[in-house]
């Protein structure tokens, strides 16, 4: 976090202090974050800002930046006096500073504090979400990678070589909602490590790394293979799985990777042993239940998938590591100061007015107001996802039936227990000569209007003697007593899907009537936007990616033109798939054809979204600039250079020379990036 404290010679002794996070600094000492202040400093001091469209001039006399060492939990604060000396001291958690440190000392709490910057720097899952309404816009992310070639790779082997002497510490930094607890191969300390090598391409160095890691404990073997199919090295990889799994059948990570890899490949079949047994090694673990349920609904055991889903463990305490507001910010310009950077700009993406947003949340339909299901968090999130999945392929009336078949529903639980009531009225305990008494230890009872139990084990009370019973009835309690009590929180989300589903099925028919009567069928960007989020949520991407290209007609949405991205890159995905199976050449040539068109909107999608997020100083989203690296490995860097220059370096009739928008520099300081780490495709 980083305090700046403004004045203004305009307005004698006024003094304001903003706060915001400064992500991607080389926190490696106190020298390299004081050289990272005074260029901060200069930004704001250098020129008059566009502080909410209005120019404002500041200077910056004080600036201070506190980097938390995850690992040692002491606060690394660096302060620079403009002009003037930089000074730096340690702090605990207390409050307190922590003084007479050795220069050993010292250096490892540096090293791990480097180490957990850039972890935090790399796995920020909301940072696509800075930007939404309400949400944490006050936060400068930057490139690690793009302080010139010297630097940048000076910084990689710091974060490398700190990575591996860390390593057994990892657990300490946490881990994702997947996993209950972290491990020595499962943590944020190992995730970040990975987006590091998937973004540098710096493989070899990778696996070096591990060999050694390998040599302390077989079980890092499931990050060996993971970069190795990063690498595209697959029969490598799969001969790294089969080899550990002979040797330990209880590696859950490993088990879950391979039966990742199957699915990968369409082969469920071969999937569901892994899913069991990973479940079976590591059954408080959400993610290996999640593979279960995944490889289930592919084998359309939609039975099996619904009780493998109410068996998840669900984290509802635990999120996702993610920045989040420190400081309470009172709303108006004068209360959060957020120059607008002017060296980028795009026509509607930059130029886009609060007040346009404002007026359509006030404008909004009250239907589409409030989704329960669009505000899922954690593991109710991802088990919703896995709901709609079996939905998609069921239909929601054959999706209730299968419910009625595994579940206990309200009406059989009201009947046995009015049946357990009777028996119980009529029951002869004689004790021990043999008979049978009743239980009803196991049943709950039911509250509000829940049309299930919470109660995830089976019901296993003692059948009544057949005689007392006709055939059908014996085989109805035989039936009811194989079925599961359904989770209260599954139970809510069949709930929100009805939800969804009902809102859907209105907006398509009304679609269609309005298509039927020749009428515009008008809704606000944000309207739009919702309800693409909507089919997208339930799985009906075309009419998802209808509503989102409406939502972009009218104005630049950062969401929806990020869900847009997403849809091409699945398209594409898809026709990849066909052009590996077709024989046709015609057929082929066509699919490459839209392959090509395909990368060129994926391209387009790419430089906006990079654009508004240097909008709001948000130079650095690991999956966004791999996205454009990808697109370098299959057309080449030459090919991609030329559809930026073509489609942003505007060009006037008059002269020769071109109107500079920022766009191309941005691109080209990316591509800069590519090349210096000679990423695949850079070399043509």
């Amino acid at each position: 976090m980083c305090v700046l404290h403004k004045t203004n010679p305009q307005l004698k002794k006024v003094e304001i202090s903003t706060f915001l996070y400064y992500t991607g600094v080389d926190t490696a000492n106190s020298a390299s974050i004081a050289v990272h202040l005074q260029a901060l400093a200069n930004l704001i001091s250098a020129k008059s800002q566009y502080w909410y469209n209005e120019k404002k001039h500041w200077k910056v006399p004080e600036l201070t930046y506190c980097c938390y060492n995850a690992f040692s939990k002491v606060d690394m604060r660096v302060t620079v006096h403009i002009p003037g000396k930089f000074e730096s001291v340690v702090v605990a958690s207390n409050g307190k500073i922590v003084e007479n440190l050795d220069s050993a000392n010292l250096e490892q709490l540096w090293l791990e504090a480097l180490v957990s910057a850039m972890v935090r720097c790399l796995i920020d899952t909301e940072a696509d979400e800075a930007n939404k309404a309400g949400g944490l816009v006050e936060i400068r992310r930057e490139n690690p990678f793009v302080q010139g070639q010297k630097l940048s790779e000076q910084l990689l082997s710091s974060f490398l070589a700190g990575f591996e002497q860390l390593f057994w510490d990892g657990p300490k930094l946490g881990c994702s909602i997947e996993c209950p607890n972290p491990s020595y191969v499962h943590n944020y300390l190992v995730e970040g490590f990975l987006r590091c090598i998937e973004l540098t391409q710096r493989y070899d160095e990778a696996l070096l790394i591990v060999e050694r890691l390998l040599e302390q404990n077989s079980a890092v073997s499931v990050l060996k293979a993971k970069i190795l199919l990063m690498k595209d090295e697959e029969i490598h990889a799969v001969q790294v799985m089969s080899d550990r799994i002979r040797a330990d059948d209880r590696d859950s990570e490993m088990l879950l990777l391979e039966a990742q890899f199957l699915l990968d490949k369409k082969k469920p079949d071969l999937a569901l042993h892994l899913a069991k047994q990973a479940v079976h090694s590591s059954p408080s673990d959400f993610k290996a239940w999640a593979t279960l349920v995944t490889v289930h609904t592919k084998l359309n055991d939609f039975e099996s998938a619904l009780l493998s889903l109410n068996s998840c463990p669900m984290n509802a305490h635990k999120e996702n590591f993610s920045l989040k507001r420190v400081v309470t910010v009172l709303p108006g310009p004068d209360n959060i100061h957020l120059p607008s950077p002017t060296d980028v700009s795009l026509e509607q993406v930059t130029d886009l007015l609060s007040a346009t947003f404002v007026a359509e949340q006030k404008a909004l339909d009250q239907e589409l107001a409030y989704m329960p299901a669009a505000n899922l968090k954690s593991t109710f999130a991802s088990a919703y996802d896995l709901l709609t999945e079996i939905a998609l392929k069921t239909g929601w009336e054959q999706l209730l039936k299968y419910r009625a078949r595994v579940f206990v529903m309200e009406e059989e639980y009201r009947k046995d227990k009015s049946n357990a009531h009777s028996k119980r009225e009529s029951r002869v305990d004689v004790g021990a000569d043999g008979a049978d008494t009743y239980s009803e230890d196991q049943r709950l009872p039911a509250t509000d209007d829940s049309s299930t139990v919470a109660l995830k084990s089976p019901i296993r009370n003692k059948a009544a003697p057949a005689s007392a019973a006709a055939p059908e009835d014996a085989r109805a309690e035989l039936d009811y007593k194989k079925k599961r009590l359904c989770e209260r929180w599954l139970d809510n989300l069949f709930m929100l899907l009805y939800e969804d589903l009902r809102v859907y099925t209105m907006w398509q028919a009304e679609f269609v009537r309005f298509q039927a009567q020749q009428l515009d069928y008008k809704r606000s960007t944000l309207e739009w936007e919702i309800l693409g989020l909507l089919a997208f949520r339930l799985k009906h991407y075309k009419e998802g990616s209808v509503a989102f290209t409406n939502a972009l007609k009218t104005r630049f949405a950062a969401k929806a033109q990020r869900e847009m991205l997403k849809y091409y890159k699945m398209e594409r995905t898809k026709l990849l798939s066909k052009m590996n199976t077709i024989e046709n050449r015609a057929h082929s040539d066509n699919y490459t054809k839209t392959v090509h068109q395909l990368n060129e909107k994926i391209l387009d999608c790419c430089i906006k979204l990079l654009v508004w997020n240097h909008r709001w100083y948000n130079d650095f989203l690991p999956s966004l600039i791999g996205t454009v690296a990808d697109l370098v490995a299959k057309e080449g860097l030459i090919k991609i250079k030329s559809i930026v220059q073509a489609g942003y370096s505007q060009r006037t009739g008059l002269s020769d020379g071109a109107i500079n928008n920022g766009v191309t520099d941005m691109m080209e300081q990316l591509f800069q990036f590519f090349k210096e780490f000679q990423l695949q495709g850079t070399e043509n």
